[in-house]
């Protein structure tokens, strides 16, 4: 361990507390102490520990009520309960309510505190990687979300060119409602107008690719996200109704199904 270990030492006898103290001292650790419930509750709001550990029956406030409020602010600090008594049913509530990692009992043997002080700073240690992946992943979530909606922003600022009569005009792609071929070439429409295109459909469904556009039938590109009502019409196939369109749009039987998983339906 490069730091050494914090501990705070709560019990309401002094003699309890300079024996600790000693012992842990000898273990290079940095001990800090109260005798008054109320105080270490103030210490623990107020400072850093790696592992607290407090007597359970105090006046006023027991050892379980200090270690439950130490898990709520200093969540990744090791926990451990000592008492006197032979009740084990204290250990058990309190491990239990997920207040204590450590159960001591009084009298202890140097060995024993050794021993839970190694395994409270594995377990801190432990809990702190589990918070470092945690937020990592958050991290890389955030910086992901960033970046795909830059990317999103891009595409929608994109423009492909159609033609308009001798002009070549280019047009957002996000603006086309929908593609068909008539004639030899295809059709474009927008809310904008009609514009022609020598590019085949299958050229258009590769440039449109971005999981915006479906190919509805052999001779139909829709824009999804301009779908307003799907009617069924015979034999399985579906017509779409389109936002700022007046045009019905067909959709084939063997197409239906993937429209339904992409939309959700």
């Amino acid at each position: 361990m490069n730091e050494k270990p914090v501990i705070l030492l709560v019990d309401d006898e002094i003699h309890v507390v300079n024996a600790l103290k000693r012992t842990f001292n000898r273990m290079d650790c940095e001990v800090l102490s109260s005798t008054d419930p109320e105080d270490a509750i103030s210490l623990i709001n107020h400072s850093r520990f790696d592992i607290i550990i407090s007597d359970y029956c105090m006046p006023g406030i027991n050892g379980i009520d200090i270690l439950r409020h130490s898990r709520e602010v200093l969540p990744h600090a090791a926990r451990a309960l000592m008492t006197g008594y032979s009740d084990i049913n204290i250990a058990i509530s309190a491990i239990n309510e997920g207040s204590i990692f450590y159960f001591i009992t009084k009298p202890w043997t140097t060995d024993e505190l050794k021993s839970m002080m190694e395994r409270a700073m594995e377990y801190k240690q432990k809990e702190n990687r589990q918070a470092d992946m945690s937020q990592a992943s958050y991290d890389c979530s955030g910086c992901l979300s960033e970046r795909i909606d830059r990317l999103r922003l891009e595409y929608d600022n994109t423009k492909v060119p159609v033609e308009d009569d001798e002009d070549i005009r280019l047009i957002y792609r996000r603006d086309i409602l929908y593609l068909t071929a008539a004639s030899g070439e295809v059709l474009v429409f927008t809310p904008q107008g009609t514009f022609r295109s020598r590019e085949s459909l299958n050229s258009w469904i590769k440039k449109l690719d971005s999981g915006d556009f479906f190919r509805c039938h052999r001779s139909y590109i829709v824009n999804i996200e301009k779908i307003e009502k799907i009617s069924p019409w015979f034999n399985g196939a579906y017509n779409l109704k389109l936002k700022d369109c007046r045009d019905i749009i067909p959709v084939s039987r063997e197409n239906m199904k993937a429209l339904k998983d992409i939309i959700g339906i």
